[in-house]
């Protein structure tokens, strides 16, 4: 697998914008803030895409913090499903609207699907999943996609396909240039094509690869895991 770190990616990305003579009017500081904001970009659009669900993990066994509130994994970004317990197996439950909080707390017939929601805690910084009725043993699990990688030392690297790392550096290219107020059209125009064969490839990998998640201890294999 291909790798750059983050000092390759940087001088990738001053080559295709032609501005490696502007140092100054760019520093390195704002070059790695753009790069890491061109792989954010790149990461949510292969996992709109995704249905293979490359970068997917498992949890199970979250830490409750009330009879229906279980606290999401610290590395949480968006969820894909949520199980929970319900006659000795792991059940799909159905996603709610948090502001239908009140109702799904005064109606928990256990014959009807599982119901669940998430919500951001401003206060802790956290994630948490809300599931009603209240899961056998308090036992969820959740499948999601983690946050994607932070670069911050010149060492860090991604290690991704050539086309992702391509347009990791054109994403940031067009950044300096509109920090320069230059013309961005070419880099603009190939980005696309790159973009356009990423979210092609993924979808060639969704049609013909069965589901890959992983588990939070770091395994891997087809399909969930419960």
């Amino acid at each position: 697998m291909p790798s750059k770190t983050l000092k390759q990616l940087r001088l990738d990305a001053r080559r295709i914008a032609g501005t490696t003579a502007d140092a100054d009017a760019v520093p390195d500081d704002a070059v790695n803030t753009y790069i890491n904001e061109a792989w954010h970009e790149l990461y949510d659009l292969i996992i709109d895409a995704d249905d293979a669900r490359i970068f997917a993990k498992h949890a199970t066994n979250l830490p409750v913090v009330g009879d229906h509130s279980f606290r999401l994994p610290g590395d949480f970004y968006r969820l894909i499903s949520c199980h929970v317990l319900r006659g000795g197996k792991y059940v799909p439950a159905e996603r709610a609207d948090p502001a239908e909080k009140a109702t799904l707390a005064d109606n928990q017939s256990p014959c009807g699907p599982p119901r669940y929601f998430i919500n951001w805690f401003v206060e802790t910084g956290e994630w948490f999943v809300f599931t009603y009725p209240a899961p056998e043993a308090k036992m969820t699990a959740v499948t999601y996609f983690p946050v994607p990688t932070e670069l911050d030392l010149d060492a860090d690297s991604l290690s991704n396909p050539s086309s992702w790392l391509a347009f990791v550096s054109h994403g940031a290219a067009i950044k300096i240039l509109s920090q320069l107020e230059r013309d961005t059209t070419a880099q603009m125009i190939e980005l696309r094509k790159l973009g356009q064969r990423i979210e092609d490839s993924v979808n060639d990998l969704d049609m013909n690869s069965p589901a890959i998640v992983r588990d939070t201890d770091g395994r891997s294999g087809g399909g969930h895991f419960w």
